[in-house]
């Protein structure tokens, strides 16, 4: 009776396995293909004070 149980119980995690790769695969499928998101376009000039400054300093 135990090694029924098991082999019942093996089977049941297989089965769940399966699925939840299954419907991850799906998720992934979906959202490659249907994805509406678009990055906001990037300007030109973006002043964001020191964004461009140089770490090392400059001799004067």
């Amino acid at each position: 009776m135990k090694d029924k149980t098991f082999w019942l119980r093996l089977l049941k995690l297989v089965i769940w396995t399966i699925v939840l790769i299954t419907l991850i695969g799906l998720g992934l499928y979906y959202t490659a293909k249907y994805n509406t998101y678009e990055p906001p376009s990037s300007s030109g000039s973006i002043d964001w004070g020191i964004s461009r400054d140089s770490p090392i300093r400059r001799n004067r």
